[in-house]
């Protein structure tokens, strides 16, 4: 029995582990259906040690050498193609179909070359290293920085220099004049074992990839609104428990934002109407906030918007947002406005207190006939803040 046949029946075994492995990722989640792309790369990365096997069962062995190089390159040069398309980023398309050409033709060429000669070896494997490069820069240019896809990239570039110095160990220790005799030597025991090593750790890395892009969509959905794509509330409470934990000096204020008459709207022109104007709502409140302002969906047509700014400024804020909307426009409906209400918060107060008063003064912003705002009166520790000088007094603007 070849010395080599454990090591090859090892790597064989892997590959099919990856192959499932990594066809069960993709139908768990649709964020990581790309997997089946990486199950294909080591389905194919079967094809070297089968070659191998077939030739020490008596498979011709020009037709077994040159599948299983091809395939074995195919399957390298796709993890760097899967690995941008996993990123959402362009593959490397031209550059693999022009190093796997080039494999194919100097495999096909070199047949009836030396197999032990150290210039056909330093070729043969310098066109799996040019394979590992393009992975590592695939990983470089496109993936997320992160500790993980950092490990990917090293490893990445130890599998580059890792097979060309495969080369001059195959001439130091003999790598056999035929692919029988190499199924025999010291050197295709260690080729085998280190190259299913350094595949095993880029198959881990890759499907913990994916694992955290599986836990981080669950994160951002449990913390945003699916209609309308906005941070729902408990987004909502997550910023106010910072900013309350940060301890700042600056103000802030929370103003509640009610879409006027919406239940009439979903009455008189549907659901799917009423769908129509939330989205449109929302990216309207959104494209108009200031970058430092939150905005959050509370549910049903209720919107809420933590400014850091004091209660002068974040009216005007709120003013000019309620004037946005005022100016959509829906084929489908009558105009669409909405009423605010807003409240300071107090140091290190909880975000259900400025809630509390912003939703009492967004009360009265419907009562006093809405398409307003109105600000809250102010409470114990609070001053009232005055408009900046030469603006009005926001808060008795009339229906548009």
């Amino acid at each position: 029995m070849p010395q080599a046949i454990l090591p090859l029946l090892m790597n064989l075994s892997i590959a099919i582990m990856f192959v499932a492995g990594f066809m069960a990722v993709a139908h768990a989640h649709p964020v990581v259906s790309k997997a089946r792309w990486f199950a294909l790369c080591f389905l194919l990365g079967l094809a070297d040690p089968l070659a191998n096997l077939a030739v020490w069962f008596g498979v011709n062995p020009d037709a077994m050498r040159l599948l299983g190089f091809t395939l074995f390159l195919a399957a390298m040069l796709g993890l760097a193609l899967a690995l941008s398309h996993f990123h959402d980023r362009k593959p490397f398309w031209k550059v693999a179909i022009a190093i796997l050409a080039g494999g194919f033709l100097y495999r096909l060429f070199t047949l009836d070359a030396p197999r032990d000669a150290l210039w056909n070896l330093l070729l043969f494997q310098s066109w799996y290293g040019m394979a590992a490069a393009l992975c590592a820069y695939a990983v470089r240019r496109h993936a997320r920085p992160s500790p993980i896809n950092t490990m990917l990239y090293v490893l990445f570039l130890v599998l580059t220099v890792h097979f060309p110095i495969k080369a001059i160990f195959a001439s130091y220790l003999g790598s056999g004049r035929t692919e029988g005799e190499y199924a025999n030597t010291l050197y295709a025991v260690i080729s085998q074992t280190t190259s299913g090593v350094l595949m095993v750790a880029a198959g881990l890395l890759i499907i913990i990839n994916f694992l955290q892009s599986v836990v981080q969509n669950t994160q951002a959905q449990a913390l945003s609104d699916p209609l309308t794509g906005l941070p729902n509330r408990r987004a909502m409470d997550r910023w106010f428990d910072e900013l309350a934990a940060a301890e700042a000096d600056e103000p802030a204020v929370v103003a509640v934002i009610d879409i006027d008459h919406f239940k009439t709207f979903n009455d008189r022109f549907g659901h799917d109407v009423g769908d129509k104007v939330l989205r449109a709502v929302a990216t309207c409140l959104d494209r108009h906030r200031p970058s430092a302002a939150r905005l959050a969906r509370l549910g049903g047509e209720e919107f809420v918007l933590l400014l850091l700014k004091d209660e002068a400024e974040a009216l005007l804020t709120c003013e000019s947002m309620r004037l946005a909307i005022s100016r959509l426009t829906f084929a489908e409906t009558d105009p669409v406005t909405v009423s605010i209400g807003l409240a300071s918060a107090l140091p290190g107060e909880a975000m259900g207190g400025p809630l509390r008063r912003a939703d009492q003064a967004l009360y009265r912003a419907k009562g006093l006939g809405r398409n307003r705002c109105e600000v809250a009166p102010p409470v114990d520790g609070q001053t009232p803040s005055q408009p900046p000088s030469g603006t009005p007094d926001l808060k008795l603007v009339a229906k548009t």
